[in-house]
């Protein structure tokens, strides 16, 4: 009887379809573990505190052996398992999982594991630097670019302005070259700077919004300003400065979508000669000014 409903359903024809892959269960003990993580040279960062959780779970037998699989690519590289596997040898225990074999390499950017994978996870597989905020400056861009968000929080997302993990990653991959220059260049002028009135992220992204995928020695200077490294005082840069500065030091976060018609403003008056302004505003329901050359 069993026989002829998967018949009906086709189940034959479903598992005689050819295919890379191999399934095999396994009784993962902690040596077996050591021995699939040597495999594991092209995964994501490991997450301790994950690690540690899984492992206590184990200990409480709490641990379900639920079907989740272990999973290695087509040249054998581990690709998904490597909390539970780190947690099988810090608890000491064993369990079966299946162990399956033969995924196609760009796999790796379509599923997640006990902890989710990010973006910036995905990115650091894919052997890029700077994954962390890499990810949130591409993130920033579709926001606030394709998509003309006027939102204030600038690192939360509505449905509308999300990509999924694959999008990042293919958008990293066709614009690294200039992505990278950026990220760079921002990072060298942070550090220097002795108090952050701006994330890393969003420096990146008004340095883009400003001068766009190849910005000029012009607009780093106008960001040394408004990061307060060699600003001029009684300014539109010192100004603007003072504003992200008070916000910081109160607590009192500034919408980023002022800040961003602020910072236009501002660049506005640094390349008309960097004149002489105490006072200037944006009204955060208005578009965003045009961005002088």
């Amino acid at each position: 009887m069993r026989t002829e409903v998967l018949n009906n359903v086709s189940y034959n024809y479903v598992t005689k379809k050819d295919t890379n892959l191999s399934v095999t269960m396994v009784y993962v003990t902690p040596e077996i573990a050591k021995h699939y993580l040597s495999y594991n040279t092209k995964n994501r960062a490991k997450s301790d505190r994950n690690i540690r959780f899984l492992a206590q779970q184990m200990k409480k037998g709490l641990f379900i052996e639920n079907g989740e699989s272990i999973v290695f690519d087509k040249n054998m590289k581990l690709t998904d398992g490597q909390h539970r596997l780190m947690a099988i040898i810090k608890s000491g225990k064993s369990y079966h999982i299946p162990v399956v074999k033969g995924v196609a390499v760009k796999s790796m950017a379509t599923y997640d594991t006990g902890k989710n994978r990010s973006s910036a996870d995905v990115l650091t597989i894919n052997g890029y630097k700077y994954a962390n905020l890499l990810s949130s400056f591409i993130k920033l861009i579709y926001k606030y670019d394709m998509k003309s968000s006027k939102a204030s929080v600038s690192n939360s997302y509505n449905r509308h302005e999300q990509l999924t993990n694959q999008q990042i990653l293919n958008y990293c991959k066709e614009n690294y070259t200039w992505l990278h220059k950026i990220v760079t260049e921002v990072t060298s002028i942070y550090t220097k700077s002795d108090f952050k009135v701006l994330s890393k992220s969003n420096f990146c992204y008004i340095v883009y919004m400003i001068g766009g995928k190849n910005p000029n020695a012009q607009v780093y200077e106008f960001m040394k300003n408004v990061f307060g490294i060699s600003r001029t005082q009684d300014t539109a840069t010192s100004y603007l400065y003072s504003k992200l500065y008070k916000s910081k030091i109160n607590k009192e976060p500034l919408g980023f979508y002022w800040i961003l018609g602020m910072c236009i403003k501002a660049w506005n008056y640094f390349i008309d000669g960097n004149p002489s302004v105490r006072f200037f505003k944006f009204n955060s329901e208005q578009e965003l000014p045009k961005i002088n050359k």
